[in-house]
């Protein structure tokens, strides 16, 4: 394939998913509704519409999520992504590009981004696939000052997909691009969460932060196989690990890091995301260890269905809820959130007993 037809089929695809995303079935359920907060009857706080900030690779911002990465690179991926940066300034929260890796092939596609990055003073993710060259990794980070760079690994989706790459040896590529980018580097999946050995693993290559995105939001394995002819996949729409089983994975590489084995491997920050649904799910992404949120599907179809003004409003609501929820948890701030005691019921209970088991000093 020629590279104007490579360029095209790019193209299409992300229209293609835009169009997917927008019409996809995210379940009403995920394992969050099977993590109970502990809430104290006698929360001894006051209400502080300031307990939510928190800083955010230096930067301080209004609340602990974020607008996670979606698109980028098309003229309605552009469009889309003007509304998400000016929601972002408004409310004082990051916001996440979507993958920016086309830029390599469509160098005038860079131009889209640009004029977006110019609607936000807040802190921006910019997000490449590990495949990218190093000179666009720095050409990106010049262009559009990232605060970090959100590296995608999507190996699942990858699979499905009918145009996806099957070479899947990321590590060596990873570091490449740590090096090229001069910034913090956040490792992301796409939906189908994190395990423990490859949290481990990115711990002791200096990663500075690891977004789980598991189960339980949009399922880019279903989105691909709807573009297939041939060939069904349907039985991987339950493959991987869910956001709250990857957050357990999180605590378990915590724990592995902490025995010691010759120098300390600091644990990268942990990024909850993948169904995140409501201000009670980010609640919960914290006391599970999460140091910030992602999301995505929600925003987006609030965007979609009802415009600009109305996410605008949304992300505003968010704030005001879980300033309240934090506060009625007993909590100061966002950052002490982690302090709030949870149970599970018992079928993650039974998951973390069993991964318990698997884990040992230098095997996962």
């Amino acid at each position: 394939m020629d590279e104007e037809a490579l360029r095209q089929d790019i193209a299409a695809r992300k229209r293609d998913h835009i169009a997917l995303a927008r019409h996809s079935n995210r379940p009403k359920r995920n394992d969050f509704d099977r993590i109970f907060l502990v809430r104290p009857a006698l929360p001894e706080t006051t209400s502080n519409p300031a307990n939510t900030e928190c800083d955010f690779f230096g930067f301080r911002i209004q609340a602990p999520f974020f607008i996670n990465a979606m698109t980028g690179g098309i003229k309605e991926g552009d469009s889309i992504n003007q509304s998400l940066c000016r929601a972002s300034e408004r409310n004082g929260i990051p916001m996440a590009f979507g993958s920016a890796s086309f830029v390599e092939l469509n160098p005038g596609s860079l131009k889209g981004f640009v004029e977006a990055r110019e609607l936000t003073s807040q802190p921006v993710l910019v997000n490449v696939n590990a495949n990218t060259d190093s000179g666009i990794v720095k050409l990106l980070v010049k262009s559009l000052d990232p605060i970090a760079l959100q590296i995608h690994v999507n190996a699942v989706q990858e699979l499905v997909m009918p145009e996806g790459g099957k070479d899947w040896r990321w590590k060596e590529k990873i570091g490449k691009i740590q090096e090229a980018a001069g910034i913090p580097v956040i490792v992301k999946e796409v939906g189908f969460g994190f395990d423990v050995k490859s949290i481990k693993e990115l711990a002791e290559m200096g990663v500075g932060a690891v977004d789980v995105s598991g189960k339980g939001g949009t399922n880019f394995c279903d989105i691909e196989n709807s573009r297939r002819g041939k060939g069904d996949f349907s039985y991987l729409s339950e493959c991987g690990f869910s956001t709250v089983q990857s957050l357990f994975n999180a605590r378990f590489a915590r724990q592995l890091l902490s025995i010691p084995e010759g120098d300390p491997v600091p644990m990268p920050d942990v990024i909850s995301s993948g169904g995140i649904r409501n201000p009670l799910d980010v609640l919960k992404s914290l006391a599970l260890g999460a140091k910030w949120v992602g999301v995505s599907g929600e925003f987006l179809s609030t965007l979609l269905e009802s415009g600009e003004e109305a996410l605008a409003e949304e992300i505003c609501e968010w704030k005001e809820q879980l300033s309240g929820l934090i506060s009625l948890y007993g909590q100061p701030s966002a950052s002490s959130c982690q302090q709030i005691p949870w149970i599970c019921d018992v079928e993650l209970e039974s998951y973390a007993k069993q991964m318990a088991r698997l884990v040992s000093p230098g095997e996962v």
